[in-house]
């Protein structure tokens, strides 16, 4: 599930579109949580579940910093957690069932991707490759795992065109860096979900591959239009459906079927079903807190269906925005000044200036995200 904004179920890199106003929201949600593991790692200093958790919100604040300096230092802090989580217990893992070793290779992966000397970040690579060898020792049947040992025999290529990217964006404005990462953020993201879908064919016994498939097409589709959008959702439901009827005491899937279902409801454009899809979304999320005893991840949870209807929102709007100029282009197409404009010109800055976070799914787009915030 990681690298990704903290959430319980939607695993490395819950797309989302968000203002400054709403990253430092979240910015600040995360200082909070991490000051709430300093507190539990300082009442019980043997309290590995509580540095893995640490460790990993420390990474998340790295993605999410304006500056190269400021990353790093979070980075650094958030590998010294997680190694400490590891010293503590060698099969710690976050409330989220992550390894720390899954975790603190990732965390080691980052920096190789941030480092521009290329000995010093082949030292980064290596170590990283030493850490998924474990986490997928201890879990060879994990999926993820296995994407990652996959994903790093390209690794070179990956980082070198990240930063052909960065170069490629020098001296453009901010909207076009913006449609530039968003596209390269989609192509990965199609390839992701490619890989999943064969996953599952070859294996369709698998419970696992379909959850990680749901995942993968919903975030492809938070970088779609409305239709498109719609049939992802589709698939990512009957997926994870699929998967429950395979593993029914899976306790993540029917939070995830809950977030499908209203993501269904927003791109949905009759009312009548959208009413009906938010509805449906609301019961399912109200029985999975129910039966959720643990009062801590009960809050979580919480949380993230806030961040995630926020998101959606935005989303939303988005699409709203984009039909709006579509309409307005149709309109005006006999005018050679009104031709071309697009969402992202339609006057709408607050819509078209959007941030997409995107976590290590390719490593590439989380390159290009990383070392294209402000210096």
């Amino acid at each position: 599930r990681s690298p990704r904004f903290p959430a319980l179920c939607i695993p490395r890199g819950v797309t989302m579109q968000a203002s400054e106003a709403q990253m430092t929201e979240m910015i600040v949600a995360m200082q909070s949580q991490c000051q709430y593991f300093r507190a539990a790692t300082e009442s019980n200093p043997k309290d590995d579940v509580s540095y893995a958790n640490w460790g990993s919100m420390l990474m998340h604040l790295s993605m999410v910093s304006e500056d190269q300096t400021t990353k790093k230092k979070y980075l650094k802090e958030a590998i010294e957690r997680l190694e400490r989580a590891i010293s503590l217990n060698p099969n710690s893992k976050t409330h989220e069932g992550e390894l720390a070793y899954f975790n603190l290779g990732n965390a080691m992966y980052f920096n190789f991707f941030l480092e521009k000397d290329d000995a010093t970040a082949e030292s980064h690579l290596t170590k990283a490759k030493e850490k998924f060898a474990v986490a997928m020792a201890k879990e060879p049947g994990n999926p993820m795992h296995t994407q990652m040992i996959e994903q790093l025999q390209t690794a070179h290529e990956q980082r070198r065109a990240a930063h052909e990217q960065l170069a490629r964006l020098e001296g453009k404005t901010d909207e076009e860096k913006k449609v530039e990462i968003l596209n390269l953020q989609r192509q990965m993201l199609e390839s992701v979900v490619d890989s999943h879908r064969k996953a599952v064919e070859s294996n369709p016994t698998n419970a696992a591959n379909k959850i990680e498939l749901s995942k993968a097409c919903f975030e492809l589709a938070m970088l779609c239009g409305r239709n498109d959008a719609k049939k992802l959702f589709g698939e990512a439901i009957s997926s994870v459906e699929a998967a429950l009827q395979q593993s029914p005491l899976d306790t993540s899937a029917p939070w995830l079927h809950a977030i499908l279902t209203q993501a269904q409801s927003y791109a949905e454009t009759d009312k009548t079903k959208s009413r009906e899809l938010m509805a449906k979304a609301k019961s399912e999320f109200d029985s999975v807190l129910r039966k959720e005893i643990d009062v801590t991840k009960r809050e979580q949870l919480n949380k993230e269906k806030d961040i995630f209807n926020t998101s959606m929102q935005n989303w939303k709007e988005w699409q709203d925005a984009e039909a709006k100029a579509d309409a307005m282009e149709k309109a005006n197409k006999k005018s050679p000044a009104a031709a071309g404009k697009g969402a992202l010109e339609s006057g709408n800055e607050e819509i078209g200036g959007f941030v997409v976070l995107v976590g290590v799914v390719a490593a590439v787009g989380v390159a290009a995200w990383f070392l294209t915030r402000k210096r």
